[in-house]
């Protein structure tokens, strides 16, 4: 896919070792130096950071050699510019920009995919086709005649994924598939998409809390219908997933169990109980063995979900209470028994209004 090797020595230290495969020698990884940079710390520092964060990530792209997915970045960020969430603020590519830390973190820690830059592919251009009417033959444009890349495998299977995974071409297009099942089903037998649409089912989920300020009972049912869906399609979809492509049914499983984790906590914000979510570092603790615990706070699943809800119910989340009263419950999500998923040997987008736009993606599709 590559098409020059970059200048490693432009780069900051860390992108070079990245290049030179040093990166492990070092014991540091994309997320720990997300981290080390001190600009990730909360949403808000990561909203505000967002330009230094696409910059990072094309540091590592570059590193690595991924042009084709950097092009397909850039691609997105076009059709994205200006466009923010609900809350005027959250710049919009931050869902598809967020998906790719989260997947990079996975594979640094050893879950193994087969097409890395394939999967990143699709992650940047998932919702281009219900979003802004982008066909493939809009992207097979792009990448051949204004971004120069030769016609190869790999594109034709880019595009393939990218055709699956778009349940329409257009908000008001007509569906492709007749229901949430049928769509499952097919993306289950595409190796990038099947990855792919569980990290943006993941980032959907995180991302349903606090859509909007005083959210009433038919929003958190909304959520609540999401989340229903997703794990009553899931399990079938990991098992399916794993069997067609067996080298990836680690980072399935991995991922299965961050969406169980999710859907907990989604728990507290639905309602208010008077019982206290447990602290950030025990939520850093309740994700896979491999991938997500490295990450800056700004960035973890868990952990920017219980930022938004102590913020929504601050009298019950703030306030000081016994230790025994903070801990998260476990086991009791889809028959998950407190597995981690991964490493033990067992095995769709908020967004907004425009400031000087109309957003394309005020409130995430619950039927993507």
């Amino acid at each position: 896919m590559n098409l020059s090797v970059p200048d490693w020595q432009s780069l900051p230290a860390f992108f070079r070792r990245v290049a030179s495969g040093d990166l492990f020698r070092w014991r540091d990884t994309f997320a720990e130096y997300l981290t080390s940079t001190g600009r990730y710390n909360s949403e808000d520092d990561v909203i505000k950071n967002f330009e230094p964060l696409v910059k990072d990530l094309r540091g590592w792209m570059k590193a690595k050699g991924y042009n084709f997915a950097e092009a397909v970045l850039d691609y997105t960020l076009e059709k994205k510019a200006e466009l923010v969430r609900k809350d005027g603020k959250t710049p919009s590519a931050l869902h598809e920009v967020t998906q790719a830390v989260w997947f990079i973190s996975c594979i640094e820690d050893g879950l193994h995919v087969d097409d890395p830059e394939g999967i990143l592919a699709v992650i940047f251009s998932h919702d281009l086709g219900e979003d802004f009417g982008v066909l493939p033959e809009d992207l097979s444009r792009y990448l051949r005649n204004e971004r120069g890349f030769m016609d190869s495998l790999a594109i034709d299977e880019f595009l393939e994924n990218f055709d699956v995974i778009s349940k329409r071409y257009g908000k008001t297009g007509a569906p492709r598939y007749k229901n949430d099942y049928e769509y499952y089903l097919a993306i289950q037998k595409m190796k990038n998409a099947s990855v792919a649409k569980m990290i943006d089912r993941a980032h959907n989920i995180m991302t349903l809390i606090g859509v909007k300020e005083n959210e009433g009972p038919e929003d958190k049912m909304r959520m609540t219908v999401y989340v229903a869906k997703t794990l009553q399609l899931q399990s079938d979809y990991v098992r399916d997933a794993s069997l067609a492509f067996p080298s990836q049914a680690e980072i399935y499983k991995a991922l299965e169990f961050v969406i169980e984790q999710e859907a907990q906590v989604c728990r507290y914000y639905i309602v208010d109980t008077g019982k206290k979510i447990t602290d950030d570092n025990d939520l850093r603790s309740e994700m896979p063995d491999k991938g997500f615990k490295k990450l800056p706070k700004g960035f973890h699943p868990l952990i920017f979900a219980a930022e938004r809800i102590r913020h929504t119910y601050p009298e019950t989340h703030l306030a000081k209470t016994p230790a025994k009263d903070a801990d998260l419950d476990r086991g009791i999500i889809s028959g998950s028994g407190g597995s981690k998923g991964s490493g033990s040997g067992s095995g769709d987008s908020a967004g907004g209004t425009a400031g000087s736009r109309t957003g394309t993606d005020d409130i995430p599709d619950f039927n993507r």
